[in-house]
């Protein structure tokens, strides 16, 4: 009985440890010294954008699927398919950023399907390679607001 009673205190003493060594909370980023953290985006309104489309110093970049640029775009617009940065492959997302925006110094505007999870991961992406900040600016409403108030100003 005292072995049985003193395999049951040790088991119960093991267990704790393991979980704890092999359980992280599904967070490896927070292991590895990843930030977790989104970039904070700044906005431009359909309105101020329309205003200065075509404008030097303006770069309209469509991080929306190649799909549906090809579909329709904000005129001028530049395709930078943010996909696979969205299905987790940030690798890909800085990529796809690093090309996009090799040469520019201009002010990035990031346009999405509504202004949220592509403009986000493009943020990201574009604050992780260096970009200057300050000069990125996500569509507010995203593709989705454009059309609603300039349904007859697409490609």
């Amino acid at each position: 009985m005292k072995k049985l009673l003193a395999l049951l205190l040790a088991m119960l003493m093991v267990i704790p440890m393991v979980a704890c060594s092999t359980n992280n909370g599904g967070n490896d980023a927070a292991d590895s010294g990843e930030a977790t953290t989104d970039v904070e985006m700044k906005y431009m309104t359909v309105e101020e954008l329309n205003d200065v489309l075509g404008s030097d110093g303006y770069v309209v970049l469509d991080v929306r699927k190649a799909a549906d640029y090809e579909t329709s775009h904000i005129p001028g617009a530049v395709s930078a398919d943010m996909d696979a940065a969205v299905n987790g492959d940030t690798a890909a997302g800085e990529e796809t950023m690093t090309a996009a925006s090799e040469g520019l110094d201009d002010t990035l505007v990031l346009v999405c399907y509504s202004g949220k999870k592509y403009a986000q991961a493009s943020t990201n992406a574009l604050s992780a390679i260096g970009y200057d900040m300050d000069k990125v600016v996500t569509l507010e409403g995203g593709f989705t607001a454009w059309t609603e108030t300039y349904p007859d100003n697409v490609e």
